[in-house]
């Protein structure tokens, strides 16, 4: 982190590049072995002090910009949509589905559907988290144990599932994070384009899973086939109804700000910006009553409980830093360029290639990493090398910000896959590998196909 300024520069790359490269290096082993907050703090430091920037510039380009204010505003919004419970009443509406009944794959259809549901509409970790505790439920009362084949498969599917539709919206990390980048730098990532190629994507990976759990993978399912009660599912309270309507909103006001921006309402929901359109749904909620005179969203509580921080505090700095990685002036992107070439070649074969070759590395990087270091390293590759290849830019950093969240093979991948190794009395270690591998594969292939087949009717 600190010696890298004093090796001899690398081909076309700077001694600033040098040093920059050697910060950021530095901060993805801290961060991934360490800690998150005080490496970060640490880059910004050094960064300030490598002579690209002013540690007082970094500091308020870090802390104030509207990407890091956008996320801490979505992190609260979500807060209030898991606490009020309208999740878990989501997930027991989809899996006591009565056309399911004794029909494994499509129980297990509806489970996976379940974490990939609540994923998009509230958050990966409670999507996992309830749906996981419901089947668990659900597996021992029919007689499944800790590392049946049956149990081991479908753990680690509802894992996949809950990240995939995490990020089947743009305003979730690690995409929101690049496309903010991919922004600055000029590129517009429409919303619908996006939704509907992390949903082909996300989706494709899910239906992909249970293809090779019901030809290859071949688990014992009989016991599915017994009858089985999920009781009375309560409905809604009005305050469960009035949050969800909120989330139903925000979705909408998102897609009409990318979609019509020259109407009216588009026009509007234009000056407000992403960010803007959370801060007014929040401040309708901070300032409306419930029944019984309580507040209907207490913000500072959602702040303090609500907000990852750590998160936070990484982004100061990791918009900084990928702002210097792709600086032309130090020559990282040219060094980049020149290594990819030879392999890529150009033309249509480059354009494949290239598309082959970026899905791959992020999938296979995001599970040794953390997601949003590895979305920031291929992003940074992304915006050299999509011109010349022929790929919208756009397009690739949609996809690599999907991808980078697919890691669910190493427990320091993912919180997710952290908690899933730590499931002992229903999944091992070698369960968990001997499924999640090639579900990561199949993600792999899902996004290339798609990539491929829509990528250039959407962007």
């Amino acid at each position: 982190m600190l010696l890298f300024k004093y090796i001899p520069p690398i081909g076309v790359v700077t001694k600033m590049g040098m040093e920059v490269l050697g910060i950021y290096l530095g901060l993805l082993l801290l961060w991934s072995t360490v800690d998150v907050i005080w490496p970060s703090f640490l880059g910004l430091i050094l960064l300030g002090f490598s002579g690209y920037s002013t540690v007082p510039q970094l500091i308020t380009t870090g802390f104030g910009n509207v990407t890091n204010i956008y996320i801490m505003l979505i992190f609260m919004f979500a807060y209030f949509v898991t606490k009020s419970g309208v999740s878990n009443i989501l997930v027991n509406s989809i899996i006591s589905l009565k056309f399911a009944r004794s029909r494994p794959w499509v129980i297990s259809f509806l489970f996976l559907f379940a974490a990939y549901f609540v994923g998009a509409l509230v958050s990966m970790t409670p999507a996992c988290v309830i749906v996981w505790t419901i089947f668990t439920k659900f597996a021992a009362e029919i007689g499944y144990k800790k590392s049946d084949a049956y149990t081991s498969y479908m753990i680690v599917g509802i894992a996949l599932s809950g990240l995939m539709g995490f990020v089947v919206f743009p305003f979730r990390l690690p995409s929101t994070l690049i496309i903010g980048m991919a922004e600055q730098a000029g590129y517009t990532v429409p919303f619908l384009s996006y939704v509907i190629i992390a949903f082909c994507i996300g989706f494709g990976t899910v239906i992909l899973y249970l293809l090779l759990g019901r030809f290859v993978f071949r688990p014992n399912v009989e016991n599915l086939k017994k009858e089985y009660s999920f009781g009375e599912l309560n409905g809604m309270t009005r305050y469960q109804k009035q949050i969800m309507f909120l989330v139903v909103l925000l979705i909408a006001l998102l897609i009409v700000q990318s979609t019509m921006g020259t109407t009216f309402i588009g026009s509007i929901l234009t000056q407000l910006g992403t960010t803007g359109i959370v801060l007014v749904i929040l401040m309708i909620m901070a300032f409306l009553k419930r029944s019984d005179g309580s507040p209907f969203a207490d913000l500072v509580d959602a702040a303090r409980n609500g907000v990852s921080w750590s998160v936070y505090f990484m982004l100061t700095i990791c918009l900084q830093i990928a702002t210097a990685l792709s600086d032309s002036e130090l020559g990282i992107g040219a060094l980049i360029s020149s290594f990819l070439e030879p392999i890529l070649g150009t033309g249509n074969g480059g354009k494949i290639a290239f598309i082959l070759l970026m899905t791959f590395l992020t999938i296979l990087f995001t599970n040794f990493m953390g997601n949003n270091p590895v979305a920031i390293i291929f992003y940074s590759i992304a915006i050299t090398y999509c011109g010349k290849s022929n790929v919208p830019t756009a397009l690739m950093v949609s996809v690599i910000g999907i991808c980078a969240n697919a890691s669910i093979v190493f427990p320091s991948a993912n919180p997710i896959a952290a908690i899933m190794h730590g499931m002992k009395d229903w999944v091992n270690a070698k369960d968990i590998y001997k499924y999640s591998v090639p579900l990561s594969i199949a993600v792999w292939v899902s996004a290339s196909v798609f990539c491929l087949l829509l990528g250039g009717k959407l962007f």
